[in-house]
């Protein structure tokens, strides 16, 4: 056996576990990897990839490739199901309209992040992953957007919604019978600058929302519909309250 490096990370370790109680070809064969493969990533003669932690995120936590032995991993390790690393995964579609300002952010060109993020040509190199866990857990990279709404959801109150072709975004302040009743929603527009509108804090949103832009939207006129997130009960009832009086 080739000599093991000084600094290694927690997926090389769990290898080299393998292969020190000659188990890692037989782990190999099981679960259709190829051994040599396998050896040199124990052995650090190659580096992961994208592929590599997709294909093995089932048997390896995904973290468990970004982190060394020596450091402390930020999110508990998680076997996740094998991942196609040929579909854009819920961290690149969540950020596909602010693809610029997460180039900034981790120090990619902006032709690079346009690539991964919106033609999806290219696909997360483990620098991106690693620096991105400051924001979010890594199993991001290997999961579905989920938020993408088929026909028949109804929105909720207090969920955050981008409806219809112009993109624009609502907070839904009616509850989901009474929008399925009447095949609608009502909701108070999001928007970034809003002198009398409040702060949409500890969301990912981060915007405003404006209590007097209160629009009823006809679900047939919404599509497509996504769910972005959900906020706190406080917040709606605030907003619905405020909205409530501007119209009084």
């Amino acid at each position: 056996m080739k000599a093991i490096p000084e600094r290694i990370t927690y997926a090389q370790e769990t290898l080299i576990r393998l292969l020190e109680a000659r188990k890692l070809r037989k782990w190999c064969q099981e679960n259709g990897i190829t051994h040599s493969s396998a050896y040199r990533l124990a052995v650090g003669e190659i580096l992961p990839n994208y592929r590599i932690m997709a294909s093995t995120c089932h048997l390896i936590a995904p973290i468990d490739w970004l982190f060394f032995t020596d450091e402390p991993r930020p999110y508990e390790s998680q076997l996740l199901p094998k991942w196609d690393n040929t579909e854009p995964a819920k961290f690149i579609k969540e950020h596909r309209r602010d693809y610029r300002e997460i180039a900034m952010r981790y120090g990619l060109s902006d032709l690079i992040a346009y690539n991964i993020f919106v033609t999806y040509r290219k696909v997360p190199t483990i620098k991106l992953m690693r620096d991105a866990c400051a924001e979010v857990n890594p199993t991001e990279f290997f999961m579905p957007y989920s938020m993408e709404i088929t026909q028949d959801y109804i929105p909720k109150k207090g969920d955050i919604v981008r409806a219809g072709k112009d993109g624009r975004t609502y907070l839904v302040i009616t509850n989901s019978e009474k929008n399925r009743e009447f095949g609608s929603f009502t909701g108070c527009l999001i928007s970034e600058n809003c002198k009398d509108g409040l702060e949409l804090s500890g969301t990912k949103t981060g915007e405003f929302v404006n209590p007097r832009s209160l629009a009823t939207v006809r679900l047939d006129d919404a599509a497509p519909l996504v769910l972005i997130e959900k906020t706190e009960t406080e917040l709606v009832e605030q907003t619905a309250g405020m909205a409530l009086e501007y119209l009084s």
